[in-house]
């Protein structure tokens, strides 16, 4: 499903916390992925997220707990899909915590274009708009 518009800013926020802490919740950080991340935040305009101050009082369960509409359920679990797709040696524990951040948020599974690219794009219809 594509968005009619971009997702609000309360909404981004979560989804690019969650984004970055699936990049690295392997315990590396895989340079495609976390370039997949700053990309995202760019095009949206958030470029140094990291050290903003709602970055940093975020967890998981807060994230998953700002992110209470349907849209912003399913563009979340666009993004983070996106970043099992970019990780060519993913581990079962970004599997694990894509499923577990599903369930604290009550996100149905999404379809989602099989093309890299394709899916990038969907990606940023949530965030940025079409």
């Amino acid at each position: 499903a594509h968005p009619n518009r971009g997702l609000p800013k309360k909404y981004i926020e979560p989804i690019l916390y969650l984004a970055d802490r699936m990049a690295e919740v392997d315990g590396k950080v895989v340079p495609k992925e976390r370039k997949l991340v700053e990309e995202l935040a760019k095009a949206v305009k958030y470029k140094d997220f990291r050290h903003e101050k709602w970055y940093r009082e975020f967890t998981d369960e807060k994230a998953c707990q700002a992110i209470n509409i349907d849209s912003a359920r399913q563009g979340l679990l666009v993004v983070l899909s996106l970043l099992l797709k970019a990780d060519a040696d993913r581990k079962d524990t970004e599997r694990a915590y894509f499923t577990r951040i599903r369930m604290l948020v009550g996100g149905d599974p999404v379809t989602v274009p099989v093309d890299f690219e394709g899916h990038k794009r969907l990606a940023l219809e949530y965030l940025a708009g079409p």
